[in-house]
């Protein structure tokens, strides 16, 4: 047997199959600019090519909110290409590659991993516009046989439309992020998925059997028997929920939350049993336009979401944006270090319009269900105090515009700096509640980055001074008698569960997909 590390997407489960390679098209082809056109043409083509995959696109944002965006990345994409075709007098395959080219390198000085693969979807959507332009409607997957692992360079989203998931065991790449759209559908549909295998992955045969490791991060080559029977009994149920409380042994009940970033997220995880979501993110709905969200677009998501909630926890983070997290349509002063910039609530303070058309609609939502507000990257009790101030202001606003809103609504922060760790006290005895955001915490309390390469073996959320830290936070919360969460990564590791019960946390917030593990480890433990 041949063990090859990779990254997996999901925190547990073994899958077994056969390879399929997948020979997938180029993302698109830039081609050489060809001057002697007919620019109407051109435009008319691109316009058809467009309709064309907003048509095969359509059925599936009905339910998938990834597609959803792209449907609105297609019309950005369709308005910037006809543009280009007009004033470069160049033809339709060309402008696309080119206006593809311009936007990812964009997303390329982004530091947040998160935000910065969204270029993929660019991608995605660009070379989805060229096989229309092209004609190209070849299908790599079709002559898949059941129980395949495939491999390959790289996928992007779209591609799941055209696999046969009954017939998919998992999937194996050379390349990929954690935090792509792909990812995001493979946890979504509980798919064994390895990223950044590398070229190790080359050595694979077609038609070869192997096993994918998600809890060891690894796909094993040439398997012996015991591990193929061991990997078959263990194959991920993409439909594992667990609706039942997660009680420990010692009849202690821990809170099981889920983080999120858009409806579909929320849908995903009250059907697979979380008690509530500990962490929306709102940077999603700020990506999917051409502009900032209005706060009746706001309002409408925060509601839907919190319906499907119904009375339980939808913990809203104000945006969380900043020079390291730029959006495609607004431009930010250019920082030598962003990562200590203006991001967070930085930003929020320093823009407040922003900020209050995002509180105007959180606060109209809360009426809706059981919604809990947090303000991200809190520093000092100063900073606290100028949001709630803008907070009252917005009360006040909806109160005098005669505007339903929740006037009792108050604010939770996040934990995730060692400012605010020292601090703790201070803040207990004003904030409504505290999230431990364990992933900038421990990146910023052992001076690490933790998306550079070269510290994946230092960056440790188990670390004793994170873990001291969070010992700290629980202590602090406990004496105030407010509640705390942990909704960094560390939260959804099953081999971090016992040690966070340990040190007093009795809520967590994880992804939807370990929802089931989690339960299951937190049932083993002895607290007392």
């Amino acid at each position: 047997m041949k063990e090859i590390k990779g990254i997996s997407v999901l925190p547990s489960g073994k899958a077994v199959g056969k390879v399929f390679r997948a020979k997938i098209q180029p993302a698109f082809n830039m081609g050489s600019y060809i001057t002697d056109i007919l620019p109407e043409h051109e435009t008319d083509r691109v316009r058809n090519a467009c309709l064309s995959v907003k048509n095969k696109l359509a059925p599936h944002a009905e339910v998938n909110e990834i597609f959803a965006a792209h449907m609105e990345i297609l019309e950005d994409i369709l308005e910037r290409v006809v543009s280009m075709i007009k004033e470069e007098k160049t033809d339709a395959v060309s402008a696309v590659g080119k206006c593809c080219t311009e936007i990812c390198a964009m997303f390329a000085d982004i530091d947040d991993e998160y935000l910065r693969s969204r270029s993929d979807d660019i991608v995605d959507v660009c070379r989805q516009i060229t096989l229309a332009l092209t004609e190209n409607n070849e299908n790599p997957f079709s002559e898949m046989p059941a129980n395949s692992i495939i491999i390959a360079e790289n996928l992007l989203a779209s591609d799941t439309i055209s696999i046969d998931l009954s017939k998919l065991s998992g999937i194996a790449l050379k390349k990929g992020s954690n935090t792509s759209h792909l990812a995001i559908l493979a946890r979504n549909n509980a798919i064994p998925l390895i990223l950044g295998i590398g070229d190790e992955l080359d050595a694979i045969q077609d038609g070869d059997t192997i096993v994918i490791d998600s809890e060891k991060d690894m796909v094993i080559t040439e398997p012996d028997e015991k591990l193929l029977s061991e990997a078959a009994r263990q194959s991920t149920c993409k439909d594992e929920t667990d609706l039942n409380p997660a009680i420990t042994k010692d009849n202690i009940e821990i809170t099981v939350y889920a983080n999120a970033g858009s409806l579909a997220d929320v849908k995903r995880a009250i059907s697979a049993g979380a008690d509530g979501i500990g962490l929306l993110r709102t940077e999603f709905i700020f990506m999917q336009g051409k502009d900032f969200p209005s706060e009746e677009e706001q309002y409408n998501f925060y509601t839907e979401c919190a319906k499907i909630c119904q009375d339980k926890v939808l913990t809203i983070r104000t945006l969380d944006i900043g020079a390291d997290k730029q959006l495609p349509y607004y431009t930010m002063p250019a920082e030598e270090n962003p990562v200590m910039g203006l991001r967070g609530i930085r930003f929020s303070l320093s823009s407040p319009d922003i900020l209050k058309t995002q509180l105007r609609a959180i606060l109209r939502a809360a009426t809706s269900g059981n919604i809990r507000l947090m303000f991200p990257m809190i520093i000092s009790v100063t900073e606290y105090r100028q949001a709630c101030t803008l907070l009252e202001s917005c009360k006040t606003e909806l109160q005098n515009e005669n505007i339903n809103c929740d006037q009792t609504l108050c604010a939770g922060i996040m934990i995730e700096t060692p400012a605010s760790v020292l601090l703790a006290d201070e803040f207990a005895a004003e904030v409504a509640f505290f999230s431990i955001g364990t992933n900038d915490l421990t990146q910023y309390m052992l001076a690490v980055d933790r998306n550079n390469p070269y510290s994946a073996g230092v960056c440790d959320s188990l670390h004793p001074a994170v873990m001291k830290s969070i010992s700290d936070i629980v202590a602090s919360a406990d004496k105030y008698g407010i509640e705390v969460s942990v909704c960094g990564e560390v939260a959804s590791d099953s081999n971090a569960t016992e040690l966070l019960l340990k040190l007093g946390v009795r809520k967590l917030s994880i992804t939807s997909s370990g929802i089931p593990a989690i339960k299951q480890q937190i049932r083993k433990q002895s607290i007392n």
